[in-house]
């Protein structure tokens, strides 16, 4: 890519609440070469935005992806947690061109902390749009005007970058997420009191009976995506793989991307796909499909024209669905809605562009609802997007009462940690809509990306230490919160990992990193019931225990026992069972 430096916009800027982060020097620009982008300065006629000046751009090449051609600018100051930012601008564009303006990290992977998508009007309009920032060094934030849609002239005035200062809701955080806070919160949610009681045959309490209390599973849904999956193969590694994942997880996340599902019209992968969701039916692993609609990894063969393309989407919700009947009751029905118009080259993506993000995550979510006819099917709206746009997407089917039956957040950290308090306030900010919340794709890596390009991305033990350190804090914050219903680490090995990242709970050999010990001394130890205790006069006894199912073993000391099997459901404060020992 071509990088240049562009002259600054000229001209007074109106007062404004803060001064203006992106300072008064030069954008640059990042192009494939000069025709396909071309920048300059002009003045304006009258001021717009409080300034005289605007930037032209002549957009002369439409390129694909659509962000090889964009302004840059990096902010020159140090970004404290937690900030509340607001990216404003004017613009306008005779050609009605659309753009993405986003403040991002400045580098891999661009974790977006505010951005708009608008198609631009040939008169001046005033855009603004905010989000809160983790911490960031000089340069490690940066605005990215993003224009490679079509062909066409924009013009841009008064681009200001605003810090308004602390996000309330993560200094209200702080006092959620302290150790002792996280720990009452998991008493209160996650457990209930199981009390039992033992009768004769004749209906006599037994005391003195022994009442042995086993967990056997947890109703929380501890998951990865098992993409590396394969029954087939009984290799030494796909074994340990496939031990470790049910020795320590419940629900498993399965690949449904239409591109990859079905390659060449018609040449669908059933069979692949059938097998993975029986063995994880059989391995008493809960499985999910995701996704069923995404403008990424979207078929070459698939029409770009909404109109052509949406009968075929239909058609796949409405067949794969019932196709997996009984083996697979999660969907992640569509994916990350918000950014899809960025991708107008996709059905999906021109689909949304042309119709809106609600109107079709509306749509996806009805046609979902019937293909899962009278199956209780939980069916998720999923997205990487955590800030005021997707807030403002699931307001929009609140108010067309298609909200789904859970909110999917994803949190891919390869570029950093989000801190507990932001952690805590995302949790927050989606609890407020009454739903289930699941992290869909949870990502913490155990090593530096590399420096340059093609460089090897590798686990380190320093990195290994601080994945096992931040996990244990984080699901534990996760699974303090009452709304949330679910995590899905990504992935659970690192080979084969997104990005090539040391992503895994599992090495590349399938050894077992510190992470997947210390969530397992969490998952089968601190947050699971295995108890014992002797029933009184009355031939009752109880005992605090974590939601999910329980194997029930009593003895009365005469010979005579029995064993039954429970459900302590989530949310349950209070169960009572009877057993009858004969």
């Amino acid at each position: 890519m071509l990088r240049v430096a562009l002259l600054g916009l000229v001209g007074v800027t109106a007062a404004a609440p803060g001064p203006n982060l992106l300072g008064e020097g030069p954008w640059g620009t990042i192009r494939p070469d000069e025709s396909a982008l071309r920048v300059e300065t002009v003045r304006l006629d009258k001021p717009v935005g409080g300034a005289g000046a605007a930037l032209k751009i002549t957009v002369g090449r439409a390129t694909d992806p659509f962000y090889h051609l964009q302004i840059a600018k990096d902010v020159q100051r140090a970004i404290g947690d937690g900030t509340r930012m607001r990216l404003s601008f004017s613009a306008r564009s005779r050609t009605g061109n659309p753009i993405r303006a986003v403040a991002e990290q400045a580098g891999p992977p661009y974790t977006p902390v505010a951005q708009l998508t608008v198609t631009l009007t040939p008169d001046w309009k005033d855009y603004a749009v905010t989000g809160t920032s983790p911490a960031y060094g000089p340069g490690g934030l940066g605005v990215r005007i993003q224009m490679g849609h079509q062909t066409g002239e924009i013009e841009l005035a008064a681009i200001r970058l605003e810090d308004l200062g602390p996000d309330p809701v993560l200094r209200n955080a702080k006092a959620a997420i302290a150790p002792d806070a996280v720990d009452e919160r998991i008493l209160e949610h996650r457990t209930g009191l199981l009390k039992v009681t033992v009768r004769d045959a004749s209906g006599k309490p037994v005391p003195n009976a022994t009442v042995k209390v086993r967990q056997t599973r947890h109703a929380f849904l501890f998951g990865s995506n098992i993409f590396g999956l394969n029954p087939a193969d009984a290799s030494p590694e796909q074994r340990q793989y496939q031990e470790r994942f049910k020795a320590l997880l419940n629900f498993a996340t399965l690949p449904f991307y239409w591109g990859a599902f079905e390659p060449q019209k018609g040449a669908t992968q059933y069979d692949r796909l059938m097998a993975m969701a029986r063995w994880c039916k059989e391995n008493g692993l809960l499985a999910k499909g995701h996704p069923l609609i995404w403008h990424e990894v979207y078929p070459r063969w698939a029409p770009s024209d909404p109109d052509a393309a949406i009968p075929l989407l239909e058609a796949r919700v409405r067949e794969i669905i019932p196709s997996f009947a009984g083996l697979i009751p999660v969907w992640d029905v569509l994916n990350e809605a918000n950014n899809a118009p960025d991708y107008p080259q996709t059905g999906v993506g021109a689909w949304i562009k042309r119709d809106g993000a609600p109107d079709v995550v509306a749509k996806a979510l009805r046609w979902a609802r019937e293909a899962s006819k009278s199956a209780k099917n939980v069916l998720l709206y999923n997205d990487f997007n955590t800030g005021d746009a997707n807030v403002r997407l699931i307001e929009a089917l609140r108010d067309r009462k298609s909200l789904p039956d859970a909110i999917g957040i994803q949190s891919h950290m390869h570029g950093g940690t989000w801190t507990p308090e932001n952690l805590w306030a995302t949790i927050e900010r989606f609890a407020g809509f009454g739903k289930p919340i699941h992290f869909t794709e949870f990502t913490v890596v155990s090593g530096t990306r590399p420096a340059e390009a093609g460089g090897t991305w590798d686990t380190t033990p320093e990195g290994e230490r601080a994945q096992a350190d931040y996990v244990e804090r984080a699901y534990s914050i996760m699974f303090s919160h009452p709304s949330v219903e679910a995590v899905t680490w990504w992935d659970f090995s690192d080979r084969g990992a997104w990005q090539q990242a040391p992503a895994g709970f599992l090495r590349k050999d399938m050894s077992p990193k510190p992470a997947y010990d210390r969530l397992f001394g969490l998952i089968k130890g601190k947050w699971w019931t295995n108890a014992e205790a002797r029933t009184d006069k009355s031939g009752a006894c109880s005992t605090r225990a974590f939601h999910g199912a329980y194997e029930i073993e009593v003895a009365d000391g005469r010979g005579r026992k029995a064993t039954v099997t429970i459900e302590l459901p989530k949310g349950s404060k209070t169960r009572t069972v009877l057993v009858t020992v004969r």
